[in-house]
């Protein structure tokens, strides 16, 4: 498998992308004005709110751990999904708080505890998991309660909240860190379902910063901080617009609008050949050829995590020209009929998601013909491409 790693040497990376044809660019300026970008529009309506990077799935197809090495320094926080995500950023030697979003077993417990990850207790039974191991092993676990004030995905109640605050805050074998809630429709403004999660969260935090007055309290994603400044507690989880994309898929506004996707996809053409007319392209013969033509061959498919449903419909672009996909996307490779007059070379770069000349292909222009969201296709890429930090 190919992967970037901060340990990797110049010439073991060049050695990688000898082997691969597919690269995804990360262009690091625009990921840092990203962040501060946000920092500055946050600080608007609440100073000292801590900065926590959602980095789980990759960072949303980023790559973790280069991205971690890129803003280490701008966040208080990163977020992860599970245990192995946090264990890879501390072999990294990442040193910021990390907190474990997802759910752990019981035989989970002592690594997370070992590699000194804040974990999400959901509820009695999960606390008991933690409780019981710590202890055997005379340890205390660094703990955020995790409350449903809506989606109804994990989170203790908001009616049974109280009582596991009292548990946690009165047991030794736990260190409070933090409360947090989850928002489920805050990319609508003014939508009431997401101004009672807020009021719901607010009464809990009212409680919790009775006890225990520093007890970190954090409620606001993307949408959130776009569209709810009362959901600005004491720490912000921004995911998708860290990365350059707003949550609801339509614009940036105001000074927001300066925030740009960091993220590139790009290729190489493998092979070049001429295709008599009425000849099918790739699986099932839903491309022909009008005519005698020239394709070319890009080698990258859905086993990469470029999506089949651009098959026929979806766009590249070569030496400046966009040109459409032709025939079904394989799982390593698809053709793209350039046409008559076209002109392509045999190691010629390919972008599949960026600009090339003044052509560009969005990430908007792919979700609208895979009816998704940003965040699937993003996720979607495995780590069968390397991940390139550049600076332009």
């Amino acid at each position: 498998m190919l992967k970037w790693s901060s340990g990797i040497n110049n010439v073991n990376k060049q050695r990688l992308y000898l082997m691969h044809h597919n690269c995804i660019e990360i262009e690091k300026t625009k990921l840092v004005d990203n962040i501060s970008i946000i920092k500055k529009w946050i600080s608007k309506f609440k100073p000292h709110v801590k900065y926590c990077l959602p980095i789980k799935a990759n960072a949303y197809g980023h790559g973790l751990v280069g991205t971690a090495n890129i803003i280490q320094h701008m966040v208080d926080y990163f977020g992860v999904s599970c245990l192995d995500e946090g264990i890879k950023l501390r072999q990294s030697g990442i040193t910021n708080p990390i907190i474990v979003f997802g759910a752990f077993s019981d035989d989970q417990v002592a690594e997370l505890i070992q590699n000194d990850l804040e974990i999400t207790v959901s509820s009695a039974y999960k606390a008991n998991l933690i409780e019981e191991y710590c202890k055997k092993s005379n340890k205390t676990a660094l703990v955020h309660i995790k409350v449903d004030t809506g989606m109804n995905r994990i989170g203790v109640k908001v009616n049974t909240a109280k009582s596991l605050i009292d548990y946690i805050l009165s047991n030794p074998c736990f260190n409070l860190v933090g409360i947090y809630s989850h928002l489920a429709s805050s990319e609508k403004p003014n939508d009431l379902f997401t101004i009672n999660q807020i009021n719901s969260f607010r009464s809990l935090t009212q409680y919790v910063k009775s006890q225990q007055p520093n007890t970190l309290c954090h409620l606001a994603n993307s949408g959130g901080v776009v569209n709810y400044p009362d959901s600005l507690f004491d720490m912000v989880r921004p995911g998708i617009m860290s990365y350059g994309y707003p949550p609801d898929e339509s614009n940036f506004k105001n000074a927001l609008s300066h925030i740009k996707p960091c993220f590139s996809l790009k290729s190489k053409i493998a092979y070049f050949k001429v295709v008599d007319n009425n000849q099918a392209i790739s699986y099932n013969q839903q491309y022909l050829t009008n005519n005698a033509t020239r394709v070319v061959t890009i080698p990258i498919g859905y086993g990469d995590g470029y999506r089949r449903a651009l098959s026929n419909v979806g766009h590249v672009l070569i030496r400046g020209g966009k040109y459409k996909i032709s025939g079904l996307i394989c799982m390593d490779m698809f053709m793209v009929d350039i046409g008559v007059n076209g002109t392509s070379y045999v190691g010629d770069d390919v972008v599949l998601i960026g600009s090339q000349g003044d052509q560009t292909i969005t990430i908007h222009e792919i979700t609208n013909i895979c009816n998704t969201t940003s965040y699937e296709i993003l996720c979607s890429f495995n780590e069968r491409i390397p991940r390139k930090y550049i600076v332009k």
